[in-house]
């Protein structure tokens, strides 16, 4: 009965340790993913600075650079509810540690405390003939044995006694150095934390400062407001159009049985990749998809933004995102050049291209570049959407999260 105790109660300790190595293993990931995060956004206001400095080159004080800096300000604060779970994330692992060193403490103490008893019963017994005579005053040879084993058993409980509290002080000693490590890093995220706020504060600042400027042009910035709504939905009808007539097939004979395999394996592969595919350029998302406030007119609407809005390199080259075949291109005033490209039940659409180096009907891989973007402000920027037949998709949810 006592030994089954002792069994249950050794197997209770080993699985909360697992148990809490894993709640330890997850929090350290926890940790790296919030600063993996913190990692991409740096990367992203870095790439906006460029963008700054490259309209600044031009005319300062525009409304494509309070755009850039409102999107510095969203990426500080998202930074900041990164760090702020990250500390939330140590400050667990510190609690963690504290009550495990307590734990062992705790063991440590009672392992000592068994040990001392053990080493005062073996001095007073000390005199090797005691124990001798205890063995030759046995009954008989079975009795002796097991005082022999008892003997022997009694010595090597005392040498694991020893090396319990020495494992015991072995991890009591790395779970403090652990500890002292957390508090180290916690100590850091904090000052990071009180650094990032102080930018937030002067770039949220700046973003007064710049639109109060541009308020004074109110009047040029509401007509350019409205003409970018007339090109807006201007765009939204000719896609429409445009995927109408690709899934009619309008003008063509009907798909061959072929045909029709080769679209539904193209469309099911691309489902597939929900979330993995490529980014047609590199860049920032400076306008996500849907519906947004005007940035320099509070409480006024944009126009639903179908896709989204990238900022890039002067000129850059567009990407496929996957394979397919172009069904149209066309030219639409505010927007230049567009490519619409079919995958199966799926279509990509890639607009402001200054230059197309594909034509109707080209077959295209994933990553094949199809045009260069035109530039404007020193700048160039992608509309890009993705549709699932004539249902909207918001396209970030489609490309991986890594540029």
């Amino acid at each position: 009965m006592i030994q089954a105790r002792h069994t249950a109660i050794k197997i209770a300790a080993i699985l909360t340790m697992a148990l809490l190595c894993v709640c330890n293993i997850a929090e350290g990931q926890d940790i790296n993913a919030h600063k993996n995060r913190v990692n991409e956004i740096e990367k992203e206001i870095d790439y906006l600075n460029r963008q700054i400095s490259n309209t600044q080159k031009k005319h300062k004080n525009t409304l494509e650079e309070l755009v850039f800096i409102q999107k510095k300000v969203s990426g500080r604060k998202k930074i900041l509810s990164e760090i702020d779970s990250q500390l939330k994330s140590q400050n667990r692992q510190i609690e963690e540690k504290n009550s495990n060193i307590k734990k062992l403490e705790n063991k440590l103490d009672t392992l000592e405390h068994y040990y001392r008893h053990l080493l005062i019963n073996t001095y007073k017994h000390r005199d090797s003939r005691l124990w001798f005579m205890y063995i030759l005053s046995s009954d008989n040879i079975e009795q002796g044995y097991r005082r022999w084993k008892y003997l022997k058993n009694y010595s090597n409980s005392i040498n694991r006694q020893g090396e319990k509290i020495k494992q015991t002080r072995n991890e009591l000693i790395a779970e403090k150095g652990e500890l002292i490590k957390l508090r180290t890093e916690t100590l850091k995220t904090q000052q990071s934390r009180e650094k990032e706020y102080d930018k937030l504060l002067k770039e949220e600042a700046k973003s007064k400062s710049y639109a109060k400027t541009l308020a004074a042009n109110q009047s040029r910035y509401r007509k350019q407001m409205e003409q970018k709504r007339k090109e807006a939905q201007r765009l939204n009808k000719e896609i429409e159009r445009m995927l109408a007539e690709a899934i009619k097939g309008k003008g063509q004979s009907a798909p061959s049985k072929a045909q029709a395999e080769v679209n539904i394996k193209l469309s099911s592969d691309f489902q597939s990749n929900r979330g993995k595919l490529p980014w047609p350029v590199s860049g920032v998302v400076i306008e996500q998809f849907g519906q947004h406030n005007h940035p320099l007119f509070k409480g006024v609407k944009m126009p639903f933004n179908n896709g989204v809005n990238i900022s890039t390199s002067p000129g850059a080259e567009v990407k496929v995102v996957f394979d397919g075949i172009v069904k149209q291109i066309i030219a639409i005033p505010g927007y230049n050049q567009c490519v619409l490209v079919q995958h199966g039940n799926y279509f990509t659409f890639y607009c402001k291209l200054a230059n197309v180096s594909v034509k109707v009907g080209d077959k295209v891989k994933t990553g094949a570049g199809i045009g260069t973007l035109s530039i404007s402000q020193n700048t160039s920027t992608l509309h890009f959407e993705l549709w699932q037949n004539t249902t909207k998709q918001n396209p970030e949810l489609w490309l991986r999260s890594s540029r």
